[in-house]
């Protein structure tokens, strides 16, 4: 079938089909969008926070090394600063031992690390979304396809290819386009589950190491 007799059976479609493309086309933008979007965002956020963890591993000073990072933006420096600049502060008023204790410290860095874990996870969830209800959309869009190319039937009194043809066309596409907005979504869901649960496992074991420094550095001295 020629790409102008697709355009024109779906311009002549039937409203509700057409509302059903329009979901689905949403779905897939909005999708697409998405991908792009936490591709470029996990990339460049991976590569601030391993240069960030070497800095962490070479600089003896918290101070210095908040300093040199201030307004840069990654999850591992945006745990460490959370956690790092009360006690940095208070150290600086000469406060011997810091308040509160360290297993205060250590619940702050628990906070900081799911409220990175929940940034680095946003959008995600609408992948498996459109992967889950675009194929159920596009079935609700070829049964009212079938359904409207057996009222034609009765309508004109004839099944012939001639009559109900346009109709089938419409409700096969409907599917076709389900399909097409939801493999990908499917596809690219799996993909960022699998690098942000290595992404997330590194900010774990950073969250252990900055905690024992601490402790080490302003609990046990």
């Amino acid at each position: 079938m020629e790409n102008g007799h697709i355009l024109q059976i779906l311009w002549g479609s039937d409203p509700v089909v057409k509302l059903t493309l329009v979901i689905l086309l949403g779905f897939s933008i909005s999708s697409w969008a998405i991908v792009f979007y936490k591709y470029k965002e996990l990339k460049r956020w991976k590569v601030a926070s391993s240069r960030f963890f070497d800095s962490f591993c070479r600089t003896p000073s918290l101070e210095e090394l908040l300093t040199k990072y201030a307004g840069q933006e990654n999850p591992l420096f945006n745990i460490f600063r959370t956690t790092a600049a009360e006690l940095l502060r208070k150290a600086k008023s000469g406060e011997k031992r810091i308040p509160p204790s360290a297993h205060g410290m250590r619940r702050r860095i628990e906070g900081a690390v799911e409220e990175e874990v929940e940034r680095i996870e946003r959008y995600i969830p609408f992948l498996a979304t459109t992967g889950s209800t675009t194929p159920f959309i596009g079935l609700f869009g070829t049964v009212w396809g079938i359904l409207a190319a057996f009222w034609q039937i009765g309508r004109a009194g004839s099944s012939s290819l001639a009559v109900v043809g346009p109709f089938i066309a419409e409700a096969l596409i409907t599917t076709a386009v389900g399909l097409a907005a939801a493999i990908p979504a499917v596809i690219f869901y799996n993909f960022f589950v699998t690098r942000i649960r290595t992404f997330v496992r590194d900010i774990n074991a950073f969250s252990e190491e900055l905690a024992q420094r601490i402790e080490h550095d302003y609990f046990n001295s």
